[in-house]
């Protein structure tokens, strides 16, 4: 068994679920910078694992392209974050909004889910919530503090979002999702441009 799936089930153990924990700071420049060295470096084994490996169909990948690149026209700066990035147990759904640099973002793992509000700053989407989600090759690295020490967590293949008060999972489980996206003003739908 190749070592890395040894240290998964540690791993998801110590990462922080969405509702359980909230990142203390949003890490500093250069904490982000030695963060997305240390998953440069992690890449050719993560890939080794499958974990990330993209299984997403045709439509699903057009599907989101259409939908960020519709984004892009009347937001540039939020449009590469959008779709529902994928990891081991948890995803993370980034819509627009009518807001210039906003987003709404639902964070899930298992049966857990947290809203939240993220804004792009220099590149980078900085949350409410302390996490600064960083665009890495064909990643999404969400980055935190935890005990003072910085961390790392990657996402990677989005796909097309889906629109929480249509789901049933949200609408049984997760009412109060529904609520705050509907309450913060998120989008779903390609906009009309001109």
């Amino acid at each position: 068994m190749h070592p890395y799936f040894l240290l998964v089930p540690l791993t998801l153990l110590l990462l922080p679920a969405p509702g359980f924990a909230q990142s203390e700071r949003h890490p500093t420049d250069a904490e982000i910078v030695e963060l997305l060295h240390e998953m440069q470096q992690a890449i050719p084994q993560l890939m080794e694992t499958g974990i990330y490996s993209d299984r997403r169909s045709p439509e699903e990948r057009q599907q989101r392209d259409t939908f960020a690149e519709a984004w892009s026209e009347v937001d540039a700066t939020i449009s590469p974050f959008l779709g529902d990035w994928v990891a081991i147990e948890e995803n993370v759904a980034i819509f627009p909004t009518l807001t210039p640099g906003e987003v709404c973002i639902i964070d899930s793992y298992l049966d857990i889910s947290d809203f939240y509000l993220g804004r792009v700053i220099d590149g980078n989407l900085s949350t409410d919530i302390n996490l600064t989600f960083v665009l890495n090759s064909d990643f999404l690295v969400s980055t935190f503090v935890y005990d003072d020490q910085p961390g790392h967590y990657e996402y990677a293949n989005p796909r097309p979002v889906q629109d929480p008060a249509t789901s049933s999972y949200y609408s049984e489980y997760h009412p109060n999702i529904v609520e705050q996206f509907q309450q913060a003003g998120c989008w779903v739908e390609i906009p009309e441009t001109k």
